[in-house]
């Protein structure tokens, strides 16, 4: 059966989902629990928030512009500008960056996730387990994400490519999408096989039997 560009993309995703659920199986950690316990810090070059209340038709937003960094804990995420949508309660619920986004994250075990989109729609972790966006980045355009496998070896990176990568924090695992012009490319590093054991040390050669001296002639 040829494939069409639509089961092109349903293979990739699929493909993907199972690339994610790698991720943990070679080791990688959750994402680091204590980040979704510390503040969102937001700074940027000028900031926008005349449409900060909420109304009964659009949630209250608000823009910040240039130089965009977000934080939490150790998550990043930057871009050129970036729009937060927040909640009757003022906490912040979305935040669409825009413009060289980018992301990155600490597991539990110290490694690193870094990605690169030319958009980032990232919907921070407020705790409340009901919320199954909670968590979840996904990165549109020209996406690429990867991720450090061997602390002994930072260089070592599993890495994904696509039109769409959806990345989820908290666990670590990701789906992707292809509009079909290219596919879902992924790099997977293989395992770090333990040194050989040394060889035997060579056995010495076994020491010669004393030669017994000659006997002495009496005069």
């Amino acid at each position: 059966m040829q494939s069409t560009p639509s089961t092109c993309r349903a293979s990739a995703k699929a493909v993907l989902a199972a690339f994610g659920v790698a991720l943990l199986a070679s080791g990688a950690a959750f994402a680091k629990q204590s980040d979704r316990q510390q503040p969102i810090n937001v700074i940027s070059t000028s900031f926008d928030g005349t449409q900060q209340q909420p109304t009964d038709k659009n949630p209250g937003h608000v823009i910040w512009t240039g130089n965009v960094k977000l934080t939490q804990g150790t998550l990043t995420v930057t871009g050129n500008k970036a729009t937060g949508y927040l909640d009757a309660d003022n906490q912040l619920i979305r935040v669409v960056v825009d413009g060289n986004a980018h992301m990155q994250q600490q597991d539990e075990q110290n490694l690193w996730m870094r990605g690169n989109a030319n958009n980032i729609d990232y919907t921070p972790d407020n705790g409340d387990a009901k919320n199954t966006s909670s968590g979840i980045a996904v990165l549109t355009g020209k996406a690429h994400v990867e991720k450090e496998v061997d602390p002994a070896d930072r260089k070592k990176l599993n890495q994904s490519n696509g039109d769409k990568l959806t990345y989820n924090t908290n666990t670590s695992t990701m789906t992707g999408e292809s509009n079909g012009a290219e596919p879902v490319h992924m790099i997977f590093q293989p395992k770090q096989q333990p040194a050989p054991a040394p060889g035997a040390a060579p056995a010495k050669p076994a020491t010669p039997p004393a030669v017994p001296a000659a006997p002495t002639k009496k005069p």
